[in-house]
């Protein structure tokens, strides 16, 4: 893959005469141009991530409140990256692309009103193919937004913008379907699916054996441990059933990797990013994942006042937008994450319990699941985390006295 084809201030002429609604580029000229890290981590799960600086002049004379500063995040298609395998298996690219430039702007438009306008992503300025796949947005840090501090453990006040967020974007994506069109088989299926199991079984199966071996180990009560042990071994089957799309429930466009990663705040709003794994379904698959990932403390003893607010959030936007099929109730919301509660294992064992230990890297991805003796240690290490463990004691009787867990 070239490095030059997007790397160069050419490529970007376009970009800025979007980002700037300049009618040519004839109007200005760039002087220096930069491309380096986004972050301390370039590499992302599944693609490459880079900010690119400029600096422009009007060639005529200042135009004004454009300003001649610009930044720009891209995300490349990398072969190098953990998780290349599901990058073509998921078309996580185009899919990504058909939600930044096909869908969220229909849905901000459903969700605004005359006095607020709604936005959930950043907006997207350019994708290619041939011959570098890349995504090319806006630098959401010029609008002042920001990730935040911790990777695990949100406060609460954070959960709950998040959560009413989330309910705008699951109704607008429902409405959508309802009064625009159906989505495309890009969003068929999420990561865990019948075509993915033998992929993610090599990653996943090995985190979970592990984390019910931790559990063994300590003793944990056999009414909460065999229910788990039963599932050791084909717990992404098990989670491909629950996954599977009732009709006659409502269904969404579920983000599918909603965690502190991917969420960027301001004090007055927040932005949703990364939609590679996107797919439509029940919203208690995007729920159960966040809880788990970003809100584990609140779930042992809030998941229930945060799933009602969700849902008053919920009902909210779709009466807004006037959604004409039945609104499920709380009591139906909740039996819908019943049902499916098993969903919250793989991320309980594998993204919450690294994230807590402190692995947040594509490479500590890898060794995790190696059976050389210092993956085997690594997991040893990380499952009997004492942070991990205290809360797993706290959280497993609740998921069952829940019934969220059978």
């Amino acid at each position: 893959m070239s490095e030059a084809s997007w790397k160069t201030p050419d490529f970007f002429k376009d970009v800025i005469v979007r980002d700037l609604r300049l009618e040519c580029s004839d109007s200005f000229k760039i002087t220096t141009f930069s491309v380096g890290k986004a972050s301390e981590e370039t590499a992302g799960y599944m693609s490459q991530i880079y900010r690119v600086l400029i600096e422009i002049e009007f060639t005529e004379e200042p135009i004004p409140h454009k300003p001649t500063s610009l930044s720009y995040i891209v995300k490349e298609k990398a072969n190098s990256v953990f998780g290349g395998r599901l990058v073509e298996l998921l078309s996580v690219f185009p899919r990504e692309s058909e939600v930044y430039e096909k869908l969220l702007p229909v849905f901000e438009r459903l969700a605004s009103n005359e006095r607020d306008g709604v936005r959930f992503g950043p907006k997207v300025y350019k994708t290619t193919t041939t011959p570098d796949t890349v995504i090319v947005m806006e630098d959401l840090a010029r609008g002042q937004f920001c990730m935040p501090e911790k990777r695990y453990g949100l406060p609460v006040t954070d959960v709950k913008r998040i959560l009413a967020k989330l309910a705008q974007l699951h109704a607008a994506s429902a409405v959508y379907t309802e009064k625009v069109e159906p989505f495309s088989d890009l969003f068929a299926d999420g990561v865990i699916s019948e075509r993915t199991i033998d992929c993610l079984s090599e990653y996943y199966e090995p985190l979970y054996s592990a984390f019910v071996q931790s559990l063994r180990d300590r003793n944990f009560a056999p009414e909460y441990l065999q229910p788990l042990i039963a599932l050791d071994g084909h717990l992404l089957r098990e989670c491909c059933k629950a996954q599977k799309i009732d009709q006659s429930e409502l269904n969404v466009l579920n983000h599918g990797d909603l965690w502190p990663n991917n969420v960027m705040f301001r004090e007055d709003d927040l932005r949703i990013l990364d939609f590679q794994t996107a797919f439509y379904g029940s919203p208690v698959a995007d729920l159960l994942y966040f809880f788990t990932t970003s809100a584990l403390e609140l779930m042992c003893d809030s998941l229930e006042e945060l799933l009602q607010y969700y849902h008053q959030h919920l009902v909210q936007a779709l009466k807004q937008m006037q959604y004409y099929r039945p609104i499920p109730t709380y009591a139906e919301l909740l039996e819908q994450m019943r049902r499916r509660g098993i969903l919250l294992l793989p991320s309980l064992s594998e993204a919450t319990a690294m994230t807590m230990y402190g692995l947040t890297e594509p490479s500590d991805m890898a060794m995790i699941t190696s059976e050389q003796p210092e993956g085997v240690a690594l997991r040893q290490r990380v499952y009997n985390n004492p942070t991990f463990t205290a809360l797993i004691d706290r959280l497993l009787p609740k998921l069952y006295e829940l019934k969220l867990l059978k």
